[in-house]
């Protein structure tokens, strides 16, 4: 009896053990997998007029319902979808900026499987998602890309509005993603300064200004301020001389464009006033000492 019930566990146990791997490869015949996912992390506009966007995929020996679909920063929000047994269509933000004839694949069921994406500008950053389907089983992979834009302008402004202080003011304009900017002395970062940022019509405008002592600064001292975008990878920098003293021995006054320009982000009419204001006492204190 105790040799018949150990011969019986054991054919169970190789029974299963069948059953197991036969479930296995069954499933292994009808699975989609995504093999190879191609989004760009950064694109410069302008470089490029188009970017591709693949998402290829094994699939076994059978394919009813196969179906591609994207979607941009959520499952809730798609930009495309083909059905193999259907034309592909583009929805959402990317309507009408997606060429629709473009093959990927000679494979009738991977041929429209890509995004050849044209018209590029700053709102198509963010996350793609790609996910293939059939009745029997999915995939999905996703992945964040950047639309990224260099700054339009760059300046480093210096506003001396009386004998003992200087207002260091770094500004830029027409970047994307929302760039950083920092102040500092070739010695360290100056601590205090004052950021604002806005965005305009996709592209960020940018101000960064700190107040300064004379009576804590070298003579002459060095400012320095650098944009960086992270995202992409990008920096660049501007240096500039200051004398510390009174107005008269400051080499360069400011323009009431240049006060103008510091004050334009985030800044209320008050704020504007008063840049105006200190540009006009700036130019009439320099008319008055030359």
């Amino acid at each position: 009896m105790v040799r018949c019930r150990g011969v019986k566990r054991v054919t169970i146990m190789h029974a299963c053990t069948t059953l197991l791997w036969l479930v296995t490869c069954f499933n292994g015949l009808h699975a989609i997998k995504i093999v190879k996912f191609v989004v760009p992390e950064i694109i410069q506009y302008g470089v490029q007029d188009s970017v591709i966007l693949d998402c290829d995929y094994t699939y076994g020996n059978r394919t009813p319902g196969l179906m591609v679909k994207w979607f941009f920063r959520s499952k809730t929000k798609p930009v495309y979808q083909w059905i193999v047994t259907q034309k592909p269509q583009d929805i959402g933000i990317l309507r009408g900026r997606v060429d629709l004839n473009y093959r990927a694949s000679d494979d009738p069921l991977k041929m429209y499987r890509a995004l050849r994406i044209v018209k590029l500008d700053t709102d198509i950053s963010g996350e793609y998602i790609c996910v293939v389907s059939t009745f029997l089983d999915e995939d999905v992979k996703s992945k964040h890309m950047t639309v990224f834009v260099p700054e339009t302008s760059f300046r480093l402004i210096q506003n001396k509005t009386d004998d003992d202080t200087v207002n260091v003011i770094c500004a830029a304009d027409g970047a994307f993603p929302s760039p950083n900017l920092t102040i500092a002395t070739p010695e360290k970062h100056l601590q205090g300064v004052d950021h604002r940022v806005k965005l305009v019509n996709g592209r960020y405008s940018a101000v960064a200004s700190v107040t300064l002592n004379d009576a804590d600064l070298p003579s002459p001292a060095e400012f320095i301020c650098t944009l960086r975008i992270p995202q992409a990878k990008y920096a660049v920098r501007k240096e500039a001389i200051y004398y510390p003293g009174p107005i008269s021995t400051t080499p360069e006054m400011p323009t009431a464009a240049d006060m103008q320009l510091a004050a334009a982000v985030g800044s209320r009419e008050a704020n504007c006033y008063t840049a105006f204001t200190m540009a006009s006492l700036a130019a009439l204190s320099w008319i008055l000492v030359s």
